[in-house]
């Protein structure tokens, strides 16, 4: 991420000119200091423990984005498998594994619509991201920044969808503001309320006006999130019934090109929105 840095050259010159037999030592750079509550933040180190004993989790995802601007809404059922990074150790070289994630649309109902199947899937294998779209008979490859390794595809606010899954509270903290509120009795059973907001030096690179999430007290992992992205879409994504550290196949995250469909390949910009 880059930060606004105020040079104040002419100043020092100047301090500098006046006061020649003195040696001036410049400021020290200091970080920001991000800070949170202790309630909030034990809620965000409960989940990053939960992410560091996960291997892998499959979930029931359902889908709902509706457009405040026109009003138009969609309504998606699937599912999310997910497999934690890892580091693999072969003839005495350690190499880091970048998480991987496979999501699934099944059906979709266009507002008050009827329900029809339209499949639409999404694939991290740690290289590359593809989407796959079965009404248009397409495939898209989406090719990393130069340099870039992935490790920030399932990060909020920058990767492509908004999955929680192996977050960590230094980041957490770093991108946005976390706070936590009472309970409400709409909140999902069992839950704790987090509120997301991007910090002001962050807030252009990623695609998140704010997050709303519910954690598990029973789980720690998050059940519920609300999102609003940069097009003023409202993005409610709902996980049930996790099955944690099934032995996944790793041809689940990888998509190949059906036989007659069109293969389209392009860049993926830092925190695009990637929309079903």
């Amino acid at each position: 991420m880059k930060l606004s840095i105020t040079a104040a050259t002419l100043t020092l010159s100047m301090l500098i000119s006046v006061c020649a037999a003195q040696t001036t030592k410049p400021a020290p750079t200091t970080k920001p200091a991000y800070t949170v509550d202790e309630e909030t933040r034990e809620v965000l180190d409960r989940m990053e423990g939960v992410g560091q004993r996960i291997k892998t989790i499959e979930a029931k995802l359902t889908y709902k984005l509706v457009n405040t601007s026109l009003g138009d809404s969609e309504l998606r059922t699937g599912w999310v498998a997910y497999e934690a990074g890892k580091t693999v150790e072969s003839g005495g070289k350690k190499t880091k594994v970048s998480p991987m994630f496979r999501v699934h649309f099944e059906t979709i109902r266009m507002g008050r619509g009827k329900t029809v199947k339209s499949p639409v899937d999404y694939a991290y294998d740690g290289k590359n991201l593809t989407v796959s779209r079965a009404r248009t008979k397409t495939v898209t490859r989406f090719q990393l920044p130069p340099g870039a390794q992935g490790a920030n595809m399932l990060q909020l606010g920058k990767g492509p969808m908004p999955l929680p899954f192996g977050q960590k509270t230094s980041d957490m903290i770093k991108f946005f503001v976390c706070t936590k509120r009472p309970s409400k009795k709409t909140d999902p059973k069992d839950t704790v309320y987090l509120s997301l907001v991007p910090r002001k030096e962050h807030a252009k690179k990623l695609s998140t006006m704010y997050i709303h999430m519910w954690v598990s007290t029973k789980t720690w992992a998050p059940v519920k999130i609300v999102t609003r992205d940069k097009s003023k879409n409202i993005i409610t994504s709902t996980f049930n019934d996790a099955l944690v550290n099934s032995i996944l196949k790793r041809s689940l995250f990888t998509i190949p090109k059906p036989l007659a469909w069109k293969l389209i390949i392009q860049p993926l910009r830092q925190g695009q929105d990637i929309k079903p």
